[in-house]
């Protein structure tokens, strides 16, 4: 069964399972702490070749679902996309290439989206990370003023005192922690 699998797939000694649309598992090493569930058969050529970028797109768009600790995932795909990466060429370290036309059209591509796109699925304050869901019945409006008031209370937060939002998106949380808390906001 394993012969089915792309033979770089094949050689991996990883503590990883592929389970697969059909029910076929495949274990790529010992003992494995992680499983994907490839729920998309093109998915399989894909994995010849993954990177951590595209298995969360994969995992976003519901390709794919994942078994195991958050940390065991992100380790063992990482060390799949390593080896996989070294395998294909064992005489140089896998390095990210960085300059400024490169970083310049990375950061474009992100940065440059209309405010209406991110309005089209945003909160109100335009949130831009994960909400907190304390039922799962709150709207995602809700969900993100509880992440705000969760992350203050996580801070001890206290009127008056300091709050350096760094990356801070279009400032949400400090404008929550600001008329909330009664913190001032940097």
């Amino acid at each position: 069964m394993l012969a089915q699998l792309p033979p770089a797939l094949q050689n991996l000694q990883l503590p990883l399972r592929l389970r697969l649309w059909d029910g076929h598992e495949f274990n790529l090493g010992p003992t494995p702490s992680v499983t994907i569930v490839v729920k998309d058969p093109q998915m399989v050529t894909q994995f010849t070749h993954p990177s951590l970028d595209a298995l969360g797109a994969a995992f976003v768009e519901g390709k794919l679902e994942l078994e195991g600790s958050i940390s065991d995932v992100i380790r063992v795909c990482d060390e799949w996309s390593q080896a996989l990466l070294s395998e294909d060429d064992d005489s140089q370290p896998v390095r990210t290439v960085h300059d400024k036309e490169t970083d310049a059209k990375a950061i474009s591509y992100h940065y440059d989206l209309s405010n209406a796109f991110y309005q089209l699925w945003l909160d109100s304050d335009m949130a831009y990370s994960c909400a907190y869901f304390e039922t799962g019945s709150e709207t995602l409006e809700q969900a993100q003023q509880a992440k705000f008031r969760h992350l203050c209370r996580k801070l001890r937060l206290q009127p008056g005192e300091y709050l350096l939002d760094v990356g801070c998106g279009w400032g949400g949380l400090a404008r929550f922690a600001a008329r909330e808390f009664g913190a001032k906001v940097f």
